[in-house]
């Protein structure tokens, strides 16, 4: 379960990251599978790279200011980074409870559909990852998975411990209290132009992937995570249950580890190996 503590960081994890002002990427949009319109950041050419950013956070936060997007289309790939439905710049105005099952993962199919192209690899980190799956699951259609910031407990379908921590945070924000669960979901938002309202949605669409359906992904995976970070089980034990998978093993929290500079480095070396 996610600790207060945890969600406190929240508060100031956006400070370690500097912001870049140079190769700045181009900001589009598309409708999506309902009309939605979702937004996304483009740089670099190449093979088609997707990724999907972490939940409360966006594809500038989670990608860009640390660098790891520039990297990556340095290394000659053409980066498409989604600001995933509910996160940044792609607000939606449903009613969270309206939010079709798998949305976002959906979003993902819509986006490629309209960049016309298959990824070549697809990267997630944290729900980025879960939506990597999800995505993975619904098209079969990318080339390499490289996941980042989760462990087993996300091929258990039943476990809803890390939603129900969030939605408690969101929902006590929404009601003016200030513990510190509620403060930092809220600054979170305001700093990364989110909203409570998606951030529920976002937790309502989502949908786990079991492992007798991970058993069937035949495409190379990469599994990363912080030698700190359990908040979402085993980042070994979920390779394990995916064919064709390994692990690689990060240094930080579930928050810090995409600062470590072995994170650009692990995704670079496992995309150009598939080339």
């Amino acid at each position: 379960m996610i600790r207060q503590a945890a969600l406190a960081l929240l508060l100031t994890v956006s400070a370690f990251f500097p912001a870049r002002a140079e190769d700045a990427p181009q900001m589009k949009a598309y409708t999506s599978f309902d009309g939605a319109t979702i937004s996304y950041h483009e740089l670099g050419e190449g093979p088609v790279v997707v990724l999907f950013h972490g939940f409360s956070g966006n594809a500038d936060l989670n990608w860009f200011q640390p660098g790891i997007a520039q990297k990556i289309a340095a290394a000659g790939y053409r980066v498409i980074a989604p600001d995933l439905r509910g996160h940044g710049a792609s607000q939606v105005p449903d009613d969270p409870k309206s939010w079709p099952s798998d949305a976002i993962a959906r979003d993902q199919i819509a986006l490629t559909a309209h960049i016309g192209e298959v990824p070549y690899a697809t990267v997630g980190y944290s729900m980025g990852a879960i939506t990597a799956l999800r995505f993975h699951l619904l098209s079969r259609n990318t080339g390499r998975l490289i996941l980042g910031g989760i462990g087993d407990s996300v091929a258990d379908e039943f476990n809803t411990d890390r939603n129900t921590a969030f939605r408690a945070a969101i929902e006590a924000a929404i009601a003016g209290e200030t513990t510190p669960a509620a403060k930092a979901i809220l600054a979170r938002a305001k700093a990364t132009g989110g909203t409570l309202q998606g951030y529920l949605g976002a937790l309502s669409a989502r949908t786990y992937t079991p492992a007798d359906l991970l058993a069937t992904f035949t495409v190379p995976t990469l599994v990363l995570s912080g030698d700190q970070d359990l908040d979402n089980g085993s980042g070994p034990a979920l390779a394990a249950k995916i064919p064709n998978a390994r692990y690689t093993q990060l240094t930080g929290t579930h928050l810090t580890a995409v600062l470590d500079p072995a994170l650009p480095a692990a995704i670079i070396a496992d995309l150009n190996a598939g080339r």
